[in-house]
C-alpha cells in the first residue's frame, strides 16, 4: 500500500494566468462582469499571478497573497480578499500545513459569503473540500463540493467534477473516480485547458497504478509531466516524477521507482518543502524490494511526521504502511496494532475502500501468526470480495489465496478451487512480478488439489521464471538478494512436494533454482556519476577520521552521524544502477537441467570429490549428496538442533582465539549431526559443501580434519567457478595499517614471490590496491576487516586512506583469480531468506573470482602469519587453494587461528 492521493492532485485554483509565451489554459481570473462576482480587475490579476506561483514556489505565492490581502482590505474589495485567502490556503497545503490551509480557506468562504459573492464562495468551498479530504473529513468534503456545484458552470463545473473525483479516490471508490476523471478531461480537452488536463492525467495515472494497470498509468503520468513542463510548473513536474516513482513501484519496477522518487525528493528538499509523503512511497518500494527493516524505519518516521502535522488522512495510510512493514519484519503484534488504528481512522473518515484494505492487512497478520482456522477463512473470503468490488485487484488476489489455503487445510477442496481460479488469473506478463509469482503459486496449488503433480511443477517453474525476469531488471546486489522474498511461499510449496515425492533430484533442483540466485548476474558496476565517486571518497575520509578520534579518546559522534548519512546516500544511489551482465540466464527446469548447470557436468567436474548440499525445508534439515555417480537424499533432523550446535561451536572457537590453551574447540556433536549420517556415501572423499542458514558460518576445518573442503553458495556457483577461465599470474600483496604483524607477513611473502606488487604503508591506499588487484592471479590482503551485518555491502577492509568496501570491489573490471583475506571475520556473510548471501566472499565469487580464502571467526592480531606463510608455500608448489589451505591447517595442529579459515569457490 501507499498513499492514495498523490502530489499535484485536486484544485490548485481555477484562477491562473499562463506563463509568458504559452497558450492560455482557460483558467484565468476573468473580469467581474463575466465571472458573475464583482471585483477590481487589477487586484484579480495580482491574485491570478499569485495562483500561478503556488505550484512553482509556494513561498513567493504566499508573500504576494499577503500583500494582496492587505491591499484588498484597504480597498474594501471582498472578491480580491477572498482570492488572496484562497492563495494562502493553497500555499499552506502545498507545504503540508493543513490546519493553516483550512483556516485560510474558511476565511475565503466567509468573506465571499458576507459580501454576497456566491461564485467566489463556491470556488473557495471547492478548494476547502480537498483540504477536508486531506484531514480525513470525507463526508464534509462531499458536502462542500455539493454546495459549490450550484454556482459553477462550464470549465469551473468541470473542475469541480474533477475535485469530486479526487474525493471519490480518497474514499477508495476507484471506478467512480475513473468515470468522473474521464468526464472532466473531455471538457478540458475541448476547451484547450492544458493545466487542468495535466491535473486530471496526474490523478488518473495514480488511480490506474492502484488498479494494477501500469501501462495506462505511465501513459497518463508522462503526458501530465509534458504538459506541466510546457507550462513552466517546476514543482508540478517534480510531483509527477514522484507519482511515476509510486506507479513504477506498484508495477515492481524497483530501479525506475527509486530513480523517480529520488528526483522528486531532491526538488522538495532543495525548495525547503516537507518530503514526508515521498517517504511513504519510498517505504512502499523498500517493502517490495524486501528491505523490510529499512521500510519499517521510514514508515515509523512518516507516522511521526504526519501525526505532528495532523494530516489525518495520510496518517491513516502511513499506519497501514507501518503495519505492512512490521508484518514483513515478523512483528505481528505491532502490525496488528497499526492496522487496527488505520481501520478505525478510515471508518471515522468515511473511507470504506481503505477500511477494507486495513482489514486485509489484519487477515495477512492472522495468517502469518498461524491462525488458519475457519474464522480466518470467512474473513479472507469476505475480504477478497470487498477488495475486488472496490478495485483493489492485487490485495483481493492475495486475500483469495489466503482463503484458498485455509480451505485446503480444512479439506474444503471445492471452495479452494473457486478461490484459486480467481487468484490465478493474474499470471499475465503485464502484472507486477510479485503478483505473477503469487498467481502461479495459486495455479500450482489448484493443480495439486486436482492431483496433477506434473502440472503443479510446471506452474511452480513458471512462477520462478517470473521472479528471475524481475531479478534481471535490478542492478544493485542488495536488491537482487532481497528479491528472493517474492518467491518464498512458492518455493516452500515446491520443496514440500519434492520431500513428499522422495526425490533427491527434485529437492536439489528446487534448492538450486533459488539458492544464491542473485549471483547469476554479475554485480553492476557502481554509478559512474561524479556524486557517487565524491561520496565514496568522503566516506573513506570520514571513516578514517572517526577511527582516529576513537583511538585518541575524542568524541566521534559527528563523524558517525556523517558516515551514516553518506552510507544512506551511497546505498540509494547504487539501488538506482542498471543491472549487470547475466552469468546464467533464467533457464527452465526440465529433467536434470536447472539454471546454469546439469547433473552430468557436475559429476564430471567433481571427479573423486563429493558434493554435499544442505537444504532446509520447514523445520527440517536435509542433505543431498552427489558422490560416486549417484544422487541421494538424507534427512538430518530438526534445524533448531543444528543451529544450537553451530552457535556452540562458534562460541568455542571464539573463546580459544582470545584465551589460547583452554578447552578444545570440539565439533564432534555437529559432525555427528551433519556428516555422520552421510559417512557411508562420502567415505574419505574431499568435499564441496553448499551450506544452508547458519551453516554458512561454520569453520569446516573443525568438522573435516582429514579432508580438503571448499564451500560454495550453490552447486551452480561452484560449477561456474571451477570451469571459469584462469586469471593472470601476477601476485598482489597488501598490508593495511594498525594490524600487528601485517607488514611482517606481507614482507615475508614478498621475499618468497620475488617480482610482486607489494603495497605497504602509504602505498596501501584504496585506489592503488584496486588497480593492482584488477585482473591479478592472486591477491593477498592483511588488513583489519569489519563485517557489517546491518549492511554487508559496507563490510570493509581498513587501508591507509580508509575502508575498502564491497561497493569498491564491485567496480573491478576483471576479478582476481584467488583472493586471500587474512583478517578476522572477512569471510562472514549475512544470510537472507532463500539462502541468499551478502559479504566479501559472496561479492567476489559473484564477480567471477574462482576462489576466496577468508575467516569465519576472530583471529588474534598477528596470529595469522604462520598459517599464511604455510598456505602460500603450498600454493607456490602447485596445490589448489583448498588443498593448500587444508595442508597449512594440518601443519598448524590445533591452532584456532588456522581453524578459522575457509576456502570458498572452486577450491
Amino acid at each position: 500500500m501507499s498513499t492514495l492521493i498523490h502530489p499535484g492532485t485536486g484544485d490548485f485554483m481555477a484562477d491562473r494566468t499562463p506563463p509568458a509565451g504559452t497558450t492560455p489554459p482557460g483558467d484565468t481570473i476573468v473580469p467581474a462582469e463575466q465571472a458573475g462576482d464583482p471585483g477590481d480587475p487589477a487586484l484579480l490579476a495580482v491574485a491570478a499571478e499569485a495562483m500561478r506561483l503556488v505550484h512553482i514556489d509556494p513561498r513567493v505565492a504566499k508573500g504576494q497573497a499577503l500583500r494582496l490581502r492587505a491591499t484588498a482590505r484597504r480597498a474594501g474589495d471582498a472578491g480580491a480578499e477572498s482570492a488572496a485567502e484562497r492563495v494562502l490556503g493553497l500555499a499552506a497545503r502545498e507545504s503540508n500545513r493543513m490546519r493553516s490551509a483550512a483556516l485560510h480557506l474558511r476565511r475565503a468562504v466567509a468573506v465571499a459569503d458576507q459580501a454576497g459573492l456566491p461564485v467566489a464562495a463556491a470556488r473557495a468551498r471547492m478548494t476547502l473540500a480537498l483540504v477536508r479530504a486531506d484531514q480525513g473529513d470525507i463526508p464534509g468534503a462531499v458536502r462542500l463540493g455539493e454546495a459549490a456545484a450550484a454556482y459553477l458552470e462550464g470549465l469551473e463545473a468541470a473542475r469541480l467534477r474533477h475535485q469530486l473525483a479526487v474525493v471519490a479516490q480518497r474514499r477508495g471508490l476507484l471506478e467512480e473516480a475513473l468515470r468522473e476523471y474521464g468526464g472532466a478531461l473531455s471538457v478540458f480537452r475541448r476547451e484547450g485547458d492544458l493545466l487542468w488536463q495535466a491535473k486530471v492525467l496526474n490523478n488518473r495515472g495514480v488511480l490506474q497504478a492502484y488498479r494494477g494497470r501500469p501501462g495506462p498509468a505511465e501513459a497518463d503520468l508522462l503526458r501530465a509531466e509534458e504538459l506541466y513542463g510546457k507550462l513552466g510548473q517546476d514543482l508540478a513536474v517534480a510531483d509527477v516524477r514522484w507519482n511515476r516513482g509510486f506507479a513504477a513501484g506498484r508495477a515492481g519496477q524497483v530501479v525506475a521507482a527509486l530513480t523517480h522518487l529520488a528526483a522528486a525528493e531532491e526538488h522538495y528538499v532543495g525548495n525547503n518543502l516537507s518530503a514526508a509523503m515521498i517517504m511513504m512511497d519510498r517505504c512502499d518500494v523498500l517493502l517490495s524490494a524486501g528491505l523490510h527493516e529499512e521500510a519499517r524505519e521510514v514508515a515509523a518516521a512518516a507516522v511521526r511526521e504526519l501525526a505532528r502535522r495532523r494530516m489525518a488522512a495520510d496518517l491513516a495510510e502511513a499506519r497501514l504502511l507501518l503495519a505492512a512493514a512490521a508484518l514483513a519484519c515478523g512483528e505481528t503484534d505491532e502490525a496488528r496494532k497499526a492496522a487496527r488504528l488505520a481501520e478505525r481512522a478510515f471508518d471515522q473518515q468515511g473511507r470504506p475502500g481503505w477500511a477494507a484494505v486495513a482489514r486485509y492487512m489484519l487477515i495477512r497478520t492472522d495468517w502469518a501468526a498461524g491462525r488458519h482456522g475457519p474464522d480466518l477463512l470467512r474473513a479472507a473470503v469476505a475480504g477478497a470480495e470487498e477488495l475486488r468490488s472496490g478495485g483493489w485487484a492485487v490485495a483481493a488476489a492475495d486475500a483469495a489465496l489466503i482463503a484458498a489455503r485455509c480451505a485446503l487445510a480444512a479439506g474444503r477442496t471445492a471452495e479452494a478451487t473457486v478461490l484459486l481460479r480467481h487468484t490465478g488469473r493474474a499470471r499475465g506478463a503485464g502484472n507486477p512480478a510479485a503478483q505473477r509469482v503469487s498467481a502461479w503459486h495459486a495455479e500450482a496449488l489448484l493443480r495439486i488439489a486436482a492431483g496433477d503433480r506434473r502440472g503443479a511443477d510446471a506452474a511452480l517453474r513458471a512462477g520462478l521464471r517470473a521472479l528471475d525476469e524481475h531479478r534481471l531488471t535490478l542492478g544493485a546486489t542488495e536488491l537482487r538478494v532481497r528479491a528472493a522474498e517474492h518467491g518464498l511461499e512458492l518455493v516452500r510449496t515446491a520443496m514440500e512436494l519434492a520431500v513428499a515425492d522422495g526425490s533427491a533430484l527434485a529437492l536439489l533442483t528446487w534448492a538450486e533454482r533459488v539458492r544464491a540466485a542473485a549471483q547469476q548476474v554479475r554485480p553492476a558496476h557502481p554509478p559512474a556519476d561524479d556524486g557517487f565517486a565524491a561520496e565514496i571518497a568522503e566516506l573513506r575520509a570520514v571513516a578514517a577520521e572517526r577511527e582516529q578520534a576513537l583511538a585518541e579518546g575524542r568524541d566521534a559522534r559527528r563523524y558517525s552521524h556523517r558516515q551514516a548519512q553518506l552510507e544512506r546516500s551511497i546505498r540509494e544511489r547504487t539501488r538506482r544502477t542498471r543491472p549487470g551482465t547475466a552469468v546464467t540466464g533464467p533457464v527452465d527446469v526440465t529433467g536434470t537441467r536447472t539454471a546454469g548447470w546439469d547433473v552430468g557436468a557436475l559429476f564430471s567436474c567433481l571427479g573423486d570429490r563429493a558434493l554435499v548440499e544442505f537444504i532446509t525445508v520447514g523445520d527440517t534439515l536435509y542433505a543431498v549428496v552427489l558422490a560416486g555417480g549417484r544422487l541421494t537424499r538424507h534427512e538430518l533432523g530438526p534445524v533448531t538442533v543444528v543451529d544450537a550446535e553451530v552457535r556452540g561451536l562458534r562460541f568455542a572457537l571464539h573463546r580459544m582465539s582470545v584465551r589460547p590453551g583452554g578447552p578444545g574447540v570440539g565439533g564432534e556433536r555437529l559432525h555427528a549431526v551433519l556428516l555422520g549420517p552421510l559417512q557411508a556415501r562420502i567415505g574419505d572423499a574431499d568435499l564441496v559443501i553448499v551450506p544452508s542458514g547458519r551453516l554458512h558460518g561454520v569453520p569446516w576445518r573443525v568438522l573435516c580434519r582429514d579432508r580438503t573442503v571448499s564451500v560454495a553458495p550453490s552447486a551452480a556457483a561452484w560449477l561456474r567457478a571451477v570451469t571459469a577461465e584462469s586469471a593472470g599470474d601476477r601476485t598482489v600483496l597488501v598490508a593495511g595499517p594498525g594490524l600487528p604483524g601485517a607488514a611482517d607477513e606481507v614482507t615475508a611473502l614478498s621475499g618468497r614471490y620475488g617480482a610482486t606488487s607489494a603495497l605497504l604503508g602509504a602505498d596501501a591506499r584504496v585506489s592503488a590496491v584496486l588497480a593492482a588487484m584488477d585482473g591479478s592471479g592472486r591477491t593477498h590482503i592483511a588488513a583489519h576487516g569489519t563485517f557489517r551485518a546491518d549492511n554487508p555491502q559496507f563490510s570493509a577492509l581498513r587501508l591507509e586512506d580508509g575502508p575498502l568496501t564491497v561497493y569498491d570491489l564491485e567496480g573491478l573490471h576483471r576479478p582476481p583469480g584467488l583472493v586471500v583475506l587474512s583478517a578476522c571475520d572477512s569471510g562472514m556473510s549475512s544470510v537472507h531468506r532463500g539462502d541468499e548471501i551478502m559479504g566479501f566472499a559472496a561479492a567476489l565469487l559473484a564477480m567471477g573470482t574462482r576462489s576466496v580464502i577468508a575467516t569465519v571467526a576472530p583471529v588474534r592480531d598477528g596470529d595469522a602469519r604462520d598459517v599464511m606463510l604455510r598456505l602460500h608455500q603450498h600454493l607456490r608448489s602447485g596445490s589448489s587453494p583448498a588443498a593448500a589451505l587444508a595442508e597449512a591447517q594440518r601443519q598448524s595442529g590445533d591452532d584456532p587461528a588456522a581453524a578459522a579459515y575457509v576456502c570458498y569457490g572452486a577450491g
